[in-house]
């Protein structure tokens, strides 16, 4: 097949080697550029016009994944990219969803590596099907929760009070309990305890 430029991005050591042979047995004459961190991928200044895909972790030490991520949609919409994660969080599919990623994979799911990374460099969208099935059975359950709502959940997971979480969002107390009781109640759950439970299965804490 035609030489390819691909970045590697993912901050296990062991790992990344792991795929770059993957990619080298795809494709030995392509070009891997391997980074484990964000940082250190924009200090080379890179042209991402000339790469054609964009193969990442979705949780790196101390960066902001998803920033990223929307910054590179927005300035280079034709650079796909395939998340390959340890999550399988519905809140952190959906987002990437949002994005406009066009791949997810657990790392578990190697042997799909290459089918993912075929698909989505003929232009289209490869979401494994462990992926699609959790997506479809958990749908409903996040479906109604507002953005507000999602970042109070959030908060309350990281060991905010009421008061703390209102000056944080600049809102009343009152606003903040109001959110509280609908989140409860969209998700059928019983307390604070239950409310940290959900996020740790479904968000990046």
């Amino acid at each position: 097949m035609k030489s390819k430029r691909i970045i590697i991005l993912d901050d296990h050591t062991l790992f990344l080697k792991g795929m770059e042979l993957i990619l080298k047995e795809y494709c030995s004459d392509c070009d891997v550029y391997a980074y484990q961190s964000i940082k250190k991928l924009k200090r080379d200044r890179l042209n991402f016009y000339k790469f054609d895909l964009l193969i990442s972790d979705i949780e790196l030490p101390n960066e902001d994944t998803f920033g990223f991520f929307t910054l590179l949609k927005k300035n280079y919409p034709r650079l796909p990219i395939l998340v390959v994660s340890m999550h399988k969080k519905n809140a952190i599919i959906k987002k990437c969803k949002t994005i406009g990623i066009e791949g997810y994979l657990l790392k578990h799911e190697d042997q799909q590596l290459v089918s993912a990374i075929t698909t989505i460099l003929d232009g289209k969208e490869y979401f494994s099907k462990t992926i699609v099935e959790f997506c479809n059975q958990t749908k409903n359950i996040s479906e109604n929760l507002s953005n507000r709502e999602e970042e109070i959940i959030k908060l309350i997971a990281n060991g905010y009070t009421n008061q703390e979480i209102a000056s944080s969002l600049i809102l009343s107390i009152d606003t903040i309990k109001t959110h509280k009781r609908n989140i409860k109640l969209k998700l059928n759950l019983d307390g604070v305890s239950e409310i940290i439970d959900y996020a740790k299965k479904n968000y990046l804490l």
